[in-house]
């Protein structure tokens, strides 16, 4: 009986053991499941609510657009055109009555349409007669608007803006006209011809219309309500009609959303848009805009959904899973009686003994079983495998007597000296097999102590081979430290050896190397190429390197390395100099010679800082600078390097977007003839005010413009800008005054130069005889015959083409022979000085040269009295300079060329 009692205890006990935490687990689940059924069920209706959002803005924002279209195509017309130019002609005040009663016979959504005149009084109004026809208002009934806000808001208004006004009710007199009329009042700027503001033009848009399609819109969703407020929380569109607009009426009868639903409120004035689930309903908010951009008027929509349709009986998938759930507890119950039951039979039916082996036998770990006196007396087939040692070979042996070496039987005769003091030991050892090869493993010894008499019966020693481990993390450490391409240190290993190093040397340098060109050439090339010429490079670069130095790949075309027990600046220079000349010969892949350019930065260990991540950040600093002040240079990192690099940055990233923001614009110098002192050209000179840095100089933006060819689009802009104004002023003036746009290098390369020339000189109407550029003679050098075509093609416009800076550069007669300029301009370097500290030679000379080749010559920087009457001596024909006028902005030019504003005379 008691047998039989203590076999229903324990298949109770295994019962329990396995049912009820099946049963927690049923329950969680179901609950889970219920709550991610919940959860679907709120986010699909998230997804109605933002899609009724989404549509309702984009109804309302297209209702609105055609609005404004409605505003625009009046502006357009030729009707108020005419009104304005001429308000007193009768028959201008009746066609543009007709455009209003016609707009809005077709379109059936005003109310009425009007002009309001700059003085506040209405000039022109039509009114909805309500019987689909339209009454113009005569004069004596017109009103002065001039007290209404949108009066006042309408005159604020620059071309192309509007003003929407709050959507309220009609009044008749104080009194709100009945049946209700909802209203919004669109406003736009009226202007003529000499963009003088004349007014406003009203429309007066039936809000009802919006207000309808939102409320049919919400009761095709017939389970989801569908709120419209203003901003500040008053009904608008609601279930109940006697709560909307409650903020017209003077007693506010109606109540408001904010006052009913403060908490919901809340959450709308904190957030903007968003949910908001009380239990009850699941509310869906989000502010309403009457058009896309426009900010100045808002309302806020509501979507109400309610909620008890998830519940958990109320929803059938819900009930579905808890009927699935009540079946898989019976199911439960009933495998949990029959795995007690087998469980029961299974700890009857084994021994500890057989598990205890077969665990031993199927082991990957070796295991070794000793007696008290450590001889073995058990060895797993693992065993054998990893030490090669057979089964009897070792029984009856100790562990230390087939330990060949002296060192070997030290290390286990400490690790049983720890066994016997604590009980156990575990650590990884290197041992030998019996073949003689070592191998790393991780070994457990401890005491077995007997159960009954509690003393010290065996030893337990479980081993495992880590050789496999251990090649594993060597081929992961070979790829996390190793490049695969050149085979160099990643940057990992590379600091890990350089913190090495500043623990041993004192003086150090790191060198940061970038083949700046690599990408391109690998672009053009392909991988294989590519390949071959980071290899030549590492190659190259080893070639000038100590066997204490480090070489280092921080990425697929950027260098590092630590140069040791180096910190003299001239050596390391002559070093960096020779390294980039073998850098610089020529590399040839398929019998195409390709050609490398670096930028090299230094930062000096201790000098600079003794922490190698900064090193590497100043090292990477003065790279960056060096590629800014041009590829193959080499650079010392200094403090004012690091913030010249950033001001550069900074300045880039600035002048990206200074076209975008309309910061840059053109002053005009004007040129003037010597002899008549009459204004005959103008040199129009780039000006960039940004809005965080302030007016910046031209000679600090335009090297980076073309060093990150942004000088491009700017150039062309300048070009076109330039023509656009010369040609205005043609226009007013007749005078043909010349303009002179500097070309950069870079903009004057490109083969599409003339093109854009000519498009430009049609596009504007310019006579091209009234454009001249100037370059510098620095492009002559780089490539002669390719300049003399641009040149030629330029020339076969009518386009005048002059030499700027001359003397400056290479002055050489072969250019001015080869070139067929119209004139050469000489450089104020050459006129500044005199007659103080300069006796004006150099100028002469060029005046001289100039002459004998019939070349007309103009001297920039003419800033006093002697230096022009010296020039003038000298036979040149046009000066610029302060002496006759400082760079002037497009309106003061203009002036000076209508004679508003006094030429020189003295």
């Amino acid at each position: 009986m008691d047998l039989k009692n203590r076999r229903i205890k324990q298949m109770l006990k295994n019962f329990v053991m396995i049912f009820v935490p099946g049963l927690l687990i049923v329950a969680v689940l179901a609950g889970i499941f219920i709550n991610i059924n919940i959860d679907n069920g709120k986010n699909i209706i998230k997804i109605r609510q933002l899609n009724n959002s989404e549509i309702v803005s984009f109804n309302v924002n297209s209702i609105f657009e055609d609005i404004k279209s409605d505003g625009n195509i009046i502006l357009s017309s030729s009707e108020i055109k005419a009104y304005v130019a001429n308000a007193a002609e009768v028959n201008n005040q009746n066609e543009l009555k007709r455009i209003f009663s016609n707009m809005m016979t077709n379109k059936k959504i005003y109310d009425s349409i009007r002009f309001v005149g700059i003085d506040g009084y209405e000039k022109v109004r039509v009114n909805d007669a309500d019987n689909g026809t339209t009454i113009a208002v005569t004069d004596s009934e017109l009103e002065d608007k001039g007290n209404q806000t949108y009066f006042a808001e309408g005159m604020k208004l620059n071309p192309g803006e509007i003003y929407i006004s709050p959507m309220d009710l009609s009044m008749t007199g104080d009194e709100i006209e009945m049946p209700i009329k909802p209203l919004m009042r669109l406003v736009l700027p009226v202007f003529n011809d000499q963009n003088e503001r004349q007014g406003i033009l009203v429309l007066n848009y039936l809000a009802k219309n919006m207000l309808d399609q939102i409320e049919n819109y919400s009761k095709s969703n017939m389970d989801m309500k569908i709120l419209l407020l203003n901003n500040e929380g008053y009904y608008l569109l609601s279930e109940n009609s006697n709560k909307e607009f409650s903020f017209v009426y003077g007693d506010q009868q109606g109540g408001s959303f904010s006052q009913e639903n403060p908490e919901i409120w809340q959450a709308i004035l904190n957030n903007g848009s968003g949910y908001f689930d009380d239990g009850k309903d699941l509310y869906f908010y989000a502010p309403l805009y009457p058009l896309e951009g426009y900010r100045n008027l808002h309302w806020v929509l509501v979507g109400a959904a309610p909620l008890d349709v998830l519940g958990v009986f109320a929803n059938e998938d819900n009930r579905m899973i808890v009927l699935i759930a009540a079946l898989l507890v019976l199911v439960l119950a009933i495998i949990s009686l029959v795995v007690s039951w087998l469980l029961l039979i299974r700890k009857e039916a084994s021994s500890r003994e057989k598990i205890t082996d077969g665990i031993f036998k199927n082991s990957k770990e070796g295991i070794m079983i000793m007696d008290a006196e450590m001889r073995i007396v058990y060895i797993n087939k693992a065993f054998s495998t990893i030490t090669g040692y057979p089964e009897d070979e070792v029984m009856g042996q100790k562990p230390i007597d087939f330990k060949s070496s002296d060192k070997l039987r030290e290390v286990y005769s400490n690790i049983w000296k720890t066994v016997n003091e604590e009980g156990n030991w575990q650590g990884e050892i290197v041992d030998v097999r019996k073949d003689g090869t070592t191998y790393p493993k991780y070994i457990t010894i401890s005491k077995i102590f007997d159960s009954k008499s509690d003393t010290l019966s065996n030893y337990l020693e479980v081993f495992e081979d880590l050789t496999n481990t251990r090649i594993t993390e060597e081929a992961i450490n070979k790829i996390k430290h190793y490049d695969e391409v050149t085979g160099l240190p990643t940057q990992a290993l590379f600091e890990l050896k350089t913190r090495e190093f500043i623990k041993q040397y004192d003086n150090m340098a790191i060198i940061i190397l970038q083949v700046t060109n690599f990408n391109a050439l690998y672009d053009n090339l392909g991988k294989k190429s590519g390949t071959i010429l980071i290899n030549e490079a590492s190659r190259r670069i080893q070639t000038f390197l100590r066997d204490e130095d480090l070489l280092g790949l921080l990425h697929k075309d950027q260098f590092i390395i630590a140069r040791i027990n180096s910190n003299d600046k001239l050596e390391m220079g002559h070093l960096m100099n020779k390294m980039m000349t073998y850098l610089k010969e020529p590399v040839v892949i398929e019998n195409e010679k390709v050609y490398l350019n670096v930028s090299i930065g230094i930062a000096v260990f201790q000098e600079d800082s003794a922490d190698l991540e900064k090193l590497i950040e100043y090292g990477n600093i003065a790279k960056n600078y060096a590629l800014q002040t041009g590829d193959n240079t080499y650079v010392f990192y200094e403090k004012e390097i690091r913030v010249n690099y950033l001001n550069n940055l900074k300045l880039e990233t600035e002048l990206r977007s200074a076209l975008e923001k309309n910061e840059l614009s053109l002053a005009y110098q004007p040129q003037v003839q010597v002899e008549t002192r009459a204004i005959i050209a103008s040199e129009a000179l780039l000006r960039w005010n940004n809005e965080n840095l302030g007016p910046v100089s031209p000679g600090q933006f335009i090297p980076v413009a073309e060093r990150t060819d942004l000088i491009i689009p700017i150039g062309n802009w300048v070009l076109e800008e330039a023509i656009k104004q010369n040609k205005k002023w043609y226009d007013i003036t007749n005078k043909k005054i010349v303009v002179a746009v500097n070309l950069s290098p870079i903009q004057f390369k490109r083969s599409d130069l003339p093109q854009i020339i000519k498009e430009l000189l049609e596009k504007y109407q310019m006579p091209a005889e009234l454009l001249e550029i100037e370059i510098t003679e620095g492009i002559l050098v780089e490539n002669m015959e390719g300049t003399s075509l641009q040149l030629e093609k330029i020339k076969a416009l009518g386009v005048k083409v002059a030499i700027d800076d001359f003397g400056t550069g290479y002055s050489s007669l072969k250019y001015l022979q080869n070139f067929n300029f119209d004139k050469l301009k000489i450089d104020r370097e050459f006129i500044k000085d005199y007659p103080q500290h300069d006796t004006g030679s150099i100028a002469k000379t060029i005046l001289n040269l100039a002459a004998q080749m019939d070349i007309n010559v103009i001297a920039e920087g003419v800033e006093t009295q002697e230096q022009f009457l010296f020039l003038k001596e000298n036979h040149c024909q046009q000066i610029q300079g302060y002496y006759f006028h400082k760079p002037l902005s497009a309106k003061d030019f203009e002036m000076l060329l209508t004679e508003k504003i006094t030429d020189r005379v003295d």
